[in-house]
């Protein structure tokens, strides 16, 4: 079994952080902080934890909390697409095939939730 470290108590995530600003700016701009919670698709719990960052949200959590507001997932950290495409070129990777197949992935997953609901 391979060893994974976990963080220590008050050690904070940085993708963590930039969530949680992130997240306290939308809801602070917005008209009723209830029905900006209600629109992302997660409990409140979860949201207080993650905008605290104090959670340990998931990427696909990540990705359903950007797609409710209308963002990529790069927009809801805080970066402008041009940072983006810079960041991921350097890396080698392209930023609209990353965008296309991270939204390909989240219509599929709607696809599954959606025929998980009709069998019920």
């Amino acid at each position: 079994m391979v060893n994974v470290r976990r963080p220590r108590e008050g050690e904070l995530s940085i993708l963590n952080e930039m969530l949680a600003m992130r997240l306290q700016e939308l809801e602070a701009k917005s008209n009723d902080s209830a029905a900006f919670i209600g629109t992302l698709g997660i409990g409140k719990g979860t949201y207080y934890d993650i905008s605290r960052a104090k959670g340990n949200p998931t990427f696909r959590t990540i990705e359903r909390i950007a797609a409710r507001l209308n963002m990529s997932v790069f927009e809801l950290l805080g970066f402008n697409e041009d940072d983006a495409r810079r960041a991921l070129k350097r890396n080698g990777v392209d930023y609209d095939e990353l965008t296309s197949a991270i939204a390909d992935r989240s219509k599929a997953d709607e696809r599954v939730a959606a025929h998980a609901r009709l069998r019920k």
